[in-house]
């Protein structure tokens, strides 16, 4: 999104804004690039998916369609730029602006929906192999909490306290947990927090046995309507997205 700010910023001529645009269209390609190479790879693997995966997967819908949209605009301001034409520049720049909107915001949202998506699998493998689960039971959680729970299932989270006593997440980054949906998990005992060696303020968390049962026995509530290719829906054994094409 800044980089889009720079050509408008940009006070000389033309030739002297090209340069940034330039710059500006292969940012945006490239993520286009990306977006477009993980769906692709996303189509063709038959590994199980998880909700939190078809929501990544819908993000990255969004977030390619996104920067295609304002690829073609930049295109277009690069031509006008070129004709010494500025203000049409100006206002095909405003119009890609638009388009990526809500980009950054989606590029982070991916992250993190991977990241629960890698947590609930690792949690069905934990489940699948550790007998001492099978005693264990689930408990009610928000969907806030659900996905803190996805967040430490892989058991390589580190929690950090604050001098007031505030409970965040150190790593993995990316996290964007809530410091009372933290104090939620340990409170219902779903999640044990150890302290780590040579520090009082950074603890390992992991689930519990009733922290996974929680977590696979939840029902994850959808964060998008848009919908995802039926072939990746059928690998998370939920039913179809409403809206997907037949």
């Amino acid at each position: 999104m800044d980089r889009l700010d720079e050509p408008r910023r940009q006070r000389g001529s033309a030739t002297e804004r090209l340069a940034d645009t330039v710059r500006a269209a292969g940012w945006i390609h490239q993520t286009s690039f990306l977006a477009g190479r993980r769906l692709a790879q996303t189509a063709l693997s038959d590994a199980p998916t998880t909700m939190d995966g078809l929501h990544a997967v819908a993000l990255l819908r969004r977030l390619a369609e996104a920067t295609t949209h304002a690829s073609g605009h930049v295109a277009n301001t690069i031509s006008a730029l070129a004709h010494g034409d500025i203000a049409a520049s100006e206002d095909l720049l405003v119009q890609a602006k638009a388009a990526l909107a809500r980009t950054p915001v989606a590029v982070q949202d991916v992250g993190a929906a991977l990241l629960r998506h890698d947590g609930v699998l690792y949690a069905q493998e934990r489940a699948a192999r550790d007998q001492t689960m099978t005693g264990s039971t689930a408990v009610k959680v928000s969907e806030a909490q659900r996905k803190g729970l996805a967040v430490f299932a892989r058991g390589d989270a580190v929690v950090r306290t604050s001098h007031s006593g505030i409970r965040e997440v150190a790593t993995p980054l990316g996290a964007h947990l809530r410091a009372t949906t933290i104090d939620a998990l340990v409170d219902k005992k779903l999640v044990d927090l150890t302290p780590l060696q040579g520090t009082t303020e950074r603890y390992g968390a992991r689930l519990t046995a009733s922290g996974v049962r929680t977590l696979l026995e939840a029902r994850p509530v959808p964060s998008l309507p848009t919908a995802v290719p039926a072939s990746i829906a059928a690998r998370t054994g939920a039913p179809r997205p409403t809206g997907a094409r037949r």
